[in-house]
């Protein structure tokens, strides 16, 4: 008994390893996914900006359901997330999220025909999946946006950053708060982020 026992115990520690080190998503499964989230920026393009109610809706609901938030608010605070209190996070993490809705909501343009079209998709490292895409428009240069998605906890694929035309979301949001943080501290820069949503609304 005790040896079948054993067994057993081996055997869900191997399945717990394997689920929780998983590998990088298959390229096919990851372009499908990115196409559906690009079909939903184009309906928030295609709402009126003078309708920002409802673009906002629509990307809050595109964030909560194919971004890693939690791992985008760690990625963003850098070190002050690892001395941060539970909290502080919470705190931080809804402040950012409300942030992010409303620049993005007033700033994505609206629609005039735009395409969304996807390049290529390739794995980076053992966890991450690129997909790799542009928006092309009649009147501009394309627009080109790199998605990096990682599968996680069982959850699904997940978007952990975004890089337009090269430029990481993560890394241009920690460059930023870093500077407040060094200034001030997490709470300092909590403060101000919660001042400026209440200012916008």
């Amino acid at each position: 008994m005790t040896k079948i026992m054993k067994n057993i115990f081996i055997y869900l520690s191997i399945l717990f390893f394997i689920c929780k080190y998983s590998y990088a998503i298959d390229e096919d499964l990851a372009i499908k996914y990115i196409e559906n989230v690009g079909q939903q920026a184009i309906n928030i393009l295609k709402t009126p900006i003078e309708n920002l109610e409802q673009r906002e809706l629509l990307f809050k609901n595109m964030l909560n359901n194919n971004f890693d938030k939690k791992l985008i608010h760690r990625a963003v605070l850098g070190k002050a997330a690892k001395g941060a209190t539970k909290e502080q996070l919470i705190r931080f993490g809804s402040a950012f999220d409300i942030h992010i809705i409303r620049v993005y909501a007033s700033q994505l343009g609206v629609y005039s025909n735009q395409l969304f079209i996807i390049d290529k998709a390739y794995k980076k490292g053992k966890k991450d999946t690129i997909v790799s895409s542009h928006i092309e428009h009649e009147t501009a240069p394309p627009l080109r946006i790199d998605w990096r998605i990682r599968e996680r906890g069982g959850n699904g694929p997940k978007i952990i950053d975004i890089a337009i035309e090269g430029v990481s979301l993560l890394a241009t949001k920690r460059a930023d708060f870093g500077a407040s943080i060094k200034k001030g501290g997490l709470h300092a820069l909590i403060i101000d982020l919660e001042t400026k949503n209440a200012e916008n609304k």
